[in-house]
């Protein structure tokens, strides 16, 4: 048992490990044997997890099996505020009832991947909704504004003379305020989210805490190879999509990111990812069932690889590939709503997509957003990229 832990605790040093503040630090209490609150947040901005988040929950998963206390932090309260990192522009603000239905997948999908047996769930609103104005003021005298706008994100933006609106500034602190008011030893987060992490640390020794250790996740391309996975650059893999739409759009992803999809995603270690076939496709085949494996299992995983192979290898039409698409409500829709509606991605993604040549109807390449599609009759094929296929439906 003891030689299990420490193989475990060897993981939780490498998996998916980009960097660790402070490595000795964590090493020194995890050898001490007191449990240590451990720190995943994430915030509702969408209804679903993928697998870029996926990376960041196994971690959790690995310290709970350590026996240590797991906090799956909501961040429902700083969703209203919408999380800067990474962005060129200024996220939209949800609605309440979007933020409310969003927590509950989230926690729905979390709990795939973690222990929900072992898993305290805690919404950030419990303590930064109860903050007056005079307590955020008196936070705020404890941040300089020259470590906010040292951010490559908020410079960037100054700089090519874009928006950046203040409450953007207040993300980094009030992220910061969830690891003081919960007194955590050790904050899990992606590579975008290093300087918010490292301000949770910051506060807390400003507040007479032991700063919390960092555990940065390595950061998973989308399909698009371009940038970060998120739903809304439409280049994700979602934890719930069917079978065949989550093999469809791993094997779209670029021949340079199949080696990091078979460590992030696939879990392979070095053993199993040295063993993988040499040539690109085989080897893409090898990593997209593994990945639909341990979402859906081996069965589902091997079907979803014989139709993907009878529809692209063998050029048969595999009514299975294509996920239904109801629309209400109206008898016509234009091209773009239907890209934003079928996949989920923004306006501006769905243009893109249509702009580059990546999206067809009916086998042909569309060239104009706003061509209108008459749903009222005939069921219309619509696909998005090389291998995602759906199914136009006017709802009854």
């Amino acid at each position: 048992m003891a030689s299990d832990d420490n193989n475990l605790e060897s993981e939780v040093f490498t998996y998916g490990v980009a960097e660790i503040i402070d490595q000795d630090s964590l090493r020194r209490r995890l050898s001490a044997g007191k449990p240590l609150k451990v720190k995943f947040g994430v915030d509702p901005t969408t209804p679903d997890l993928h697998l870029g988040h996926a990376i960041a929950l196994r971690k959790l998963r690995q310290f709970q099996e350590l026996g240590h206390h797991t906090v799956l932090l909501i961040g429902d309260f700083t969703t209203m505020i919408g999380d800067p990192s990474g962005r060129s522009a200024t996220r939209p603000v949800l609605s309440e009832d979007e933020i409310k239905a969003n927590m509950e997948t989230y926690i729905s999908q979390a709990k795939l991947i973690i222990d929900p047996e072992k898993t305290e769930v805690r919404f950030n609103s419990e303590w930064l909704s109860k903050k007056s104005y005079a307590d955020f003021i008196k936070i705020a005298t404890q941040v300089s504004l020259q470590t906010l706008l040292e951010r490559e994100d908020f410079s960037e933006r100054i700089k090519n003379n874009q928006p950046l609106a203040l409450h953007e500034l207040f993300y980094p602190v009030t992220q910061g305020i969830d690891s003081v008011e919960m007194e955590a030893d050790v904050e899990i987060g992606g590579w975008d989210q290093r300087l918010n992490l490292l301000m949770g640390r910051e506060l807390q020794n400003k507040f007479g805490q032991t700063p919390q250790e960092i555990v940065v996740t390595k950061p998973l391309l989308g399909v698009d190879g371009e940038r970060k996975m998120s739903k809304s650059y439409g280049n994700y893999v979602g934890l719930t999509e069917p079978p065949h739409e989550m093999f469809g759009k791993v094997m779209s992803i670029p021949d340079k990111l199949t080696d990091s999809y078979a460590e992030l995603a696939a879990l392979m270690n070095e053993s199993e990812r040295s063993g993988l076939p040499e040539h690109p496709r085989d080897k893409k085949v090898a990593v997209a069932k593994k990945i639909v494996e341990l979402y859906h299992g081996v069965e589902v995983a091997n079907l979803a690889a014989q139709n993907f192979d009878r529809a692209f290898s063998k050029g048969e039409v595999v009514s299975e590939l294509a996920n239904e698409v109801l629309i209400s409500g109206v008898t016509s829709i234009t091209i773009l709503e239907a890209v934003k509606h079928a996949s989920g991605v923004s306006a501006s993604e769905a243009a893109r997509l249509i702009d580059q040549g990546g999206v067809k109807l009916d086998g042909q390449v569309v060239a104009d957003a706003n061509l209108t599609v008459d749903v009222s009759g005939a069921t219309h094929r619509l696909q998005i990229g090389k291998h995602r296929f759906y199914e136009l439906v006017k709802e009854a």
